[in-house]
């Protein structure tokens, strides 16, 4: 009889786990509030909008107004159009701009709401004029190492001295010697530093 209530405790302890893990997994997903069904729809062009997706919050000053309910390709501009659900409370001025932002470093891509001066309001179906799309990580890093090979092949390139003398030059500046001009070792020493 005590292995039978035992075995019950148990059971019961692992059905409690189990609903806690559902619980905090729809919490920290936040899929709990995607219901936002009331309000008004506005819509924005992105040239890229990285890791957005359905469901990405809509924020105003850190303030959740919203949700991204679509996100298709606009087939004549090509174009990517988010369409996102704001809920009626909140009132967004016309001229507002729309970015796609990550919160943290390499967190998810969420529409931040940069609030206009007009009087006039936003209402259903219109569409952001102003858009930033979302800065992708590859690329930047891609850009950063190309301007840095530019940067070498510019410092190799523009001396007319020694090696050890333009290396000299531009590691230590423009005062070291090594013969490089006072633009091309500034520039490289303040793109490094």
């Amino acid at each position: 009889m005590q292995s039978r209530a035992v075995e019950l405790l148990v059971g019961l302890f692992v059905c409690l786990g189990i609903a806690a893990v559902f619980i905090l997994t729809l919490r920290v997903s936040d899929l709990a509030n995607t219901s936002d069904t009331q309000g008004y729809t506005v819509s924005a062009a992105f040239n890229d909008i990285g890791g957005l997706k359905v469901g990405a919050p809509v924020d105003l000053a850190g303030v959740r107004i919203g949700r991204v309910t679509d996100i298709k390709l606009n087939q004549t501009t090509y174009r990517a159009v988010a369409s996102m659900r704001i809920q009626d409370q909140y009132k967004i001025p016309k001229d507002s701009d729309a970015s796609i932002l990550t919160s943290g470093l390499l967190g998810d891509q969420y529409v931040g709401v940069g609030p206009g001066g007009s009087t006039d309001n936003m209402k259903n179906g219109d569409q952001f004029i102003i858009t930033q799309s979302a800065i992708v990580l590859e690329n930047l890093i891609g850009q950063f190492m190309t301007t840095m090979a530019g940067d070498n092949d510019s410092d190799d390139s523009g001396h007319n001295n020694s090696s050890s003398g333009a290396s000299q030059g531009s590691l230590f500046g423009p005062d070291s010697g090594g013969g490089a001009s006072q633009d091309s070792a500034g520039s490289s020493q303040g793109a490094g530093g």
